[in-house]
């Protein structure tokens, strides 16, 4: 309300993107702010039309930037207004209720479509004396599974009908720790929203050393991270966790205290607002 109530009062219109920078944001008559991820393309080694969005001309037509991380913001503040914005898990649905770990048949939980590395986490699970349980896409399933995997193919589009909420939820609740392993890109953000889901269900959170976020598992006490395809890595960080219960229980307490200090829905919304409404009154 607050926000149609300051475009009522402006003479220009403002379009908020989800999905990063618009093409054809310089023919646009109206003001774009748009959500970035990682620093702008390299132009030069891609002529794809999704990168068009990327040209200098373009982005310099943008009113303001989003930035899920602190790198992407220095880098787009040299073009327009922007604000490091971090993300932010549903602290209601992912509650860190009961029910609680599975004692007698503990199981590691992985899921994930993008930037995800599934081949060096199941060579890695095949020397772990528990289940791992996998939820990917089939093309990013390997050729060998040992007994004790069990992989979940993913559906094609989204939502994902592979596995309901309600049950993600419980699995959630009921594993031992949650395994994000990645591509290792050091530009990337894959893997946030699962980790931070994870940190919310008191998990502690098993993660590849990537990425440019703010937080990780190990800088900020709530898990492991393993070197970019180390699969024995992912051996001893799954062992250490089934042989160290305590600490893995004060992970993942850390965890859950760090997204109720930080990682609220209500602050996200916040720190929108707040920035939307400092865009609308400079235009």
């Amino acid at each position: 309300a607050e926000i149609a109530a300051l475009r009522a009062s402006r003479s220009h219109d403002l379009i908020y993107s989800v999905c990063g920078p618009l093409a054809l944001a310089e023919i646009y008559s109206r003001k774009l702010v748009s959500w970035t991820f990682r620093e702008p393309f390299d132009l030069s080694t891609s002529l794809k039309l999704t990168h068009r969005a990327y040209r200098p001309q373009n982005l310099s037509a943008n009113a303001a930037f989003f930035c899920l991380t602190a790198k992407s913001e220095s880098s787009y503040a040299k073009v327009a207004p922007s604000r490091f914005i971090p993300w932010s898990v549903d602290m209601d649905f992912f509650n860190g209720l009961p029910p609680q770990e599975m004692a007698n048949n503990p199981f590691f939980l992985a899921t994930g479509k993008t930037g995800r590395d599934y081949e060096t986490l199941v060579k890695g699970s095949a020397l772990v004396k528990a289940e791992v349980r996998i939820i990917g896409p089939s093309h990013q399933k390997p050729d060998r599974i040992p007994p004790n995997v069990t992989w979940i193919d993913t559906s094609k589009d989204p939502p994902d009908q592979a596995i309901d909420y309600p049950t993600l939820r419980e699995w959630y609740a009921q594993c031992t720790a949650i395994c994000i392993p990645l591509s290792g890109c050091s530009e990337d953000t894959c893997g946030y929203t699962n980790m931070l889901e994870g940190m919310a269900m008191r998990k502690p959170v098993l993660m590849t050393r990537s990425g440019c976020l703010h937080i990780n598992p190990e800088s900020g006490r709530f898990g492991k991270l393993i070197a970019s395809q180390d699969s024995l890595g992912w051996t001893d960080a799954m062992n250490y966790i089934l042989k160290h219960k305590e600490d893995a229980r004060i992970f993942g307490e850390e965890g859950r205290r760090t997204v109720e200090k930080g990682f609220t829905i209500e602050r996200f919304n916040r720190d929108v607002l707040s920035f939307l409404k400092e865009v609308l009154k400079a235009t």
